[in-house]
């Protein structure tokens, strides 16, 4: 078969096609003269150098008759006549056969099953239950006999081709809609026939050959006995035709069994075949839908087909996907590019899928984790992070402008504050609000205004910050701190500001004045 796998198979093959299908030895010339007839042209050094390499693989015969040569010309390789060797017979014929293309299903004959059943009842009732004797065989006894067995071959081959087509059509749950139609036409339309037909027919088909059993013996021998073939027979160089031994009589019994008889399995087939169909019919209805798995796989097929930026398409939809981080790279390199899962090599599942990976039986899923313990842990950290800042909150409320304040109370009224100095002017405010504290700066046009932390403190040029809850106006104590003060309006589209490190609790007297220019705007 090594001809069948070369990159040129397609040349030999057409070669061993027109030696196969000749009944005489062929030279170079007229093997190139047929391969021309068809879609292949070769020259004729080419014709030879591939007649030389089926030659040296054993797939054709090379016969070359110098009674008549003359010449030194006459007996070189062009002039030899080749033929296919038996070897290469059955390959070539083993290649049409099965390799090529896609075998079809040949028709159940019910005629068939009809024969063998009226045979057989002809057989039983001829026969009956009398003692089995070889002078009760006659010739019409016999051909009936034949009859039985050459109409079971044409049954029973047809029937296995339908039992493998039913198995390969149960195994694929992705079909599409027209191998789905094939396989609802198959199953509704003519096999539930056929399998009612053999039903019925090997009941009483069983019946009949239970009646014939002890007759098997008789009519085998009786068979033998009317070959013209019967010495050969005899002496072992040729085997009995079907009907001639004894095992023949059993296995056709055995083939109408109604239990294990090969009718009673293609129909059990065809029971086991019915969920395949409705699965895909129920797949194929779902699939007309936006929102499937399989109109989804559809359009980014589609869409990847732009020669573009296909590959960029593609690696966007799945190159980052949680899927793949459980990726690992097999030890074997002839696995093929893209192996699939159930035939490719194995690969370790990672640690932190062993050590995390939620396991459980088949079926209804597992259990979820008791996480209460971890539950009731947020739930108290997110309560003291709460009443952390209500207490933030209620400290900056109760201080007044310029006031120390401490470091968590201090980092809330930084955010207070940093959202008034994003907001717009109202006149000479601007308010903001950040974690249920408000911020309202208020313009002045002279002066300093200070948010002071334990390490740092924000500067805010011609500025007052009073802080108050959303809503509400500022307490007594922070508007007594802008009594006295001239307002002006605010036209700055945002507040400017600087955070500096705290020097001191006396240098801000000395420094609140000599604010540089360069300040950055909030």
């Amino acid at each position: 078969m090594e001809y069948l796998v070369r990159p040129e198979a397609d040349v030999y093959i057409a070669i061993m096609d027109v030696l196969e299908a000749s009944v005489t030895d062929l030279t170079v010339a007229e093997v190139a003269a047929a391969l021309s007839t068809g879609p292949l042209r070769m020259e004729l050094r080419l014709v030879e150098t591939r007649l030389d390499a089926l030659k040296a693989m054993g797939a054709v015969s090379v016969r070359s008759d110098t009674t008549h040569a003359r010449r030194y010309a006459e007996i070189l390789a062009r002039n030899w006549r080749y033929t296919a060797s038996p070897a290469g017979r059955h390959v070539q014929r083993f290649y049409r056969q099965v390799l090529a293309g896609t075998a079809t299903v040949r028709e159940i004959p019910i005629v068939s099953l009809g024969r063998i059943v009226s045979h057989l009842e002809q057989l039983a009732a001829s026969l009956g239950s009398d003692k089995p004797a070889a002078s009760r065989v006659d010739a019409a006894t016999l051909n009936a006999a034949n009859a039985v067995f050459t109409s079971h071959d044409d049954l029973d081959a047809a029937l296995v081709g339908a039992e493998d087509a039913l198995l390969r059509l149960a195994d694929r749950f992705d079909l599409d809609e027209e191998r789905t139609s094939d396989l609802k036409g198959l199953l509704v339309d003519y096999a539930t026939r056929v399998a009612a037909e053999l039903d019925s027919g090997a009941a009483r088909a069983a019946e009949a050959l239970s009646v014939l059993q002890p007759w098997f013996a008789t009519l085998a021998q009786a068979a033998v006995d009317a070959s013209q073939a019967r010495d050969l027979i005899v002496a072992g160089a040729l085997s009995a035709s079907r009907g001639g031994r004894l095992e023949d009589w059993e296995g056709l019994r055995g083939w109408f069994d109604g239990h294990t008889g090969r009718a009673a399995r293609f129909s059990l087939r065809l029971v086991r075949t019915l969920p395949s169909m409705h699965a895909n019919l129920r797949r194929l209805h779902s699939s007309s839908g936006t929102a499937s798995t399989r109109t989804r796989a559809l359009a980014l097929a589609r869409a990847v087909l732009t020669p573009e930026i296909g590959v960029q398409i593609f690696q966007a939809a799945v190159g980052d996907h949680s899927w793949r981080k459980l990726y690992g790279q097999a030890d074997e390199d002839d696995a093929g590019r893209n192996p699939s899962w159930r035939g490719g090599p194995q690969v370790p599942v990672p640690s932190l899928l062993r050590t995390a990976g939620r396991s459980g039986p088949r079926g209804r899923g597992a259990a979820p984790r008791d996480d209460s313990v971890v539950r009731a842990q947020v739930a108290h950290e997110r309560e003291r992070r709460r009443a952390e800042h209500a207490r933030a909150v209620a400290a900056v409320l109760a201080s007044v402008p310029s006031q120390g304040l401490e470091e968590a109370a201090a980092r809330v009224a930084l955010a207070a504050l940093m959202a008034a100095a994003r907001a717009a002017p109202k006149g000479p405010r601007r308010t903001g609000v950040s974690g249920g504290l408000a911020c309202t700066l208020v313009h002045t046009g002279v002066g300093v205004g200070v948010l002071r932390a334990p390490a740092w403190r924000v500067l805010l040029p011609g500025r007052v910050p009073l802080f108050h809850l959303p809503g509400c106006r500022p307490s007594a104590a922070a508007l007594s701190a802008v009594a006295g003060s001239a307002v002006t309006n605010d036209v700055s589209e945002r507040a400017t500001l600087r955070i500096a490190p705290q020097p001191g609790p006396h240098a801000l007297g000395r420094e609140v004045h000599a604010v540089p220019l360069d300040e950055g705007a909030a």
